[in-house]
């Protein structure tokens, strides 16, 4: 399942979606595409069945639209915007 970081705080207005990561003090701003997957990821946990979603009504094709769905996932996943409570979480440090 995917849920914003506990150091995540985000808002959603008429033109897109502001998210601040209050650890880092930075501001990430999601255009009106990113929002829909950001509302999306934060009312189901999952991106599941999304590009359909998208692809169909405007003729796109799912595949494609899928792909940098993951794309830009990953990136809020790498970034520690998102985190997968699937996944075991990282451990900082060395390991011995």
């Amino acid at each position: 399942m995917l849920i914003p970081a506990p150091r995540v705080h985000h808002a959603t207005g008429p033109h897109g979606t502001a998210v601040l990561d209050i650890r880092r003090g930075k501001w990430l701003m999601l255009d009106p595409d990113a929002t829909k997957i950001w509302r999306t990821v934060t009312a189901r946990g999952s991106t599941i069945g999304l590009a359909d979603e998208i692809a169909v009504p405007t003729g796109q094709d799912p595949q494609v639209v899928g792909e940098r769905i993951t794309v830009f996932v990953g990136a809020l996943l790498a970034a520690g915007i998102l985190i997968d409570t699937a996944r075991p979480a990282r451990r900082k440090g060395r390991r011995r």
